[in-house]
């Protein structure tokens, strides 16, 4: 019996067919990647990652899922102002598909068509070497289906596409700063003048995010409860706030910017439902019951400061950040800041 035939069978026994294929390749022991490939209908695209993803713009209107083993981030929008280099790229669109590449982890794409019921689901993944997806793009406009099918029809792959073995996950905690290497530190994160130079100074002093958490100038982060995010979801919706929220994996962020109309807690997941909301196209399913570290956090910059709530897994990786939003060359939102200042000092 083939993969997908098994994924069918099982899912058919599930109440209200709430059975995914990722949790499917999970329980037969293969990769998404692999399950999907098995599927009757699905087209092997090959790996010319780069060239495939300057045309889905063609497209035009695309649903765009990004996720990790604990958040899915669900974003209506154009594919559209895609910039890429050899190994990383952005779609600079706030509001919209915004996106932040790193492509050097891309390596195969699937064309699927599924049928559920009356519907008819078609979409384009992305795989990684090991079958891990890093992006599905659902089709949204049936008038696009010409280039759907120029789409296959130029990429179209002989065969099924060849993925490693997972490698085993080993989780290193790096080893503490020395107080005069801490007292270094300290000195370098006050001297930030631009958020995206953050990643170069943990290579500087090899240290992850969360030890650089704690070694951190005082009253800049604070670890709080994992319950808060509900609380901090509940305020940004009530207060009308407008956020940006990343959710991303090892080759794709994704980030929304808006404010949040429908947060409901459902499945175990603590969900934004916005995808109806014309102005926000944005849905999130956050599993926040696997985040076992949050830290909000506080960086200079060089118009003032920039604080994010973030929440991290049982591996060290991040789940989700969750900033106020911020247009570039202004300091963040009173409102959020406001809102920050209390749980850094709670």
């Amino acid at each position: 019996m083939s993969l997908w035939q098994q994924y069918l069978d099982k899912k058919a026994t599930v109440e209200g067919g709430m059975y995914f294929p990722r949790q499917a390749a999970a329980d037969l022991g293969v990769s998404e990647g692999a399950l999907m490939a098995d599927a009757p209908d699905s087209v092997y695209l090959g790996s010319r990652i780069r060239d495939l993803v300057l045309k889905l713009e063609t497209l035009g209107e695309v649903l765009s899922v990004v996720r990790n083993d604990a958040a899915v981030h669900e974003k209506v929008g154009v594919y559209e102002h895609v910039t890429l280099t050899a190994r990383t790229g952005l779609a600079l669109n706030v509001g919209g598909l915004d996106l932040r590449f790193f492509l050097h982890n891309w390596h195969h794409a699937i064309a699927t068509t599924v049928v559920i019921g009356e519907r008819t689901m078609r979409s384009i993944q992305f795989y990684d070497e090991y079958g891990m997806s890093i992006e599905k793009v659902f089709m949204r406009d049936e008038t696009k289906l010409d280039a759907w099918q120029a789409l296959i029809d130029e990429f179209a792959t002989s065969g099924k596409p060849e993925f490693l073995p997972a490698p085993e996950i080993n989780v290193t905690i790096p080893e503490p700063l020395s107080p005069e290497r801490e007292q270094a530190f300290q000195e370098r994160w006050n001297e930030l003048k631009d958020v995206h130079h953050f990643g170069g100074l943990l290579e500087t002093f090899k240290i992850d995010r969360q030890q650089s958490y704690r070694h951190a100038p005082a009253g800049s982060t604070k670890q709080v409860d994992c319950s808060v995010w509900e609380e901090v979801l509940q305020y940004v919706q009530a207060n009308n706030l407008e956020i940006m929220v990343f959710v991303g994996n090892r080759g794709l962020v994704q980030i929304q910017t808006g404010k949040l109309h429908n947060v409901v807690r459902s499945h175990g997941y603590l969900n934004v439902l916005d995808a109806k909301v014309p102005e926000e196209g944005f849905d999130l399913h956050l599993r926040d019951s696997d985040i076992v570290e949050t830290w909000v956090v506080r960086r200079p910059i060089s118009e003032g400061y920039v604080t994010c709530i973030e929440g991290f897994d049982k591996n060290r990786q991040t789940v989700v950040q969750i900033f106020g939003r911020r247009e570039e060359g202004n300091d963040e939102m009173q409102s959020w800041h406001q809102l920050m200042d209390g749980l850094l000092a709670g």
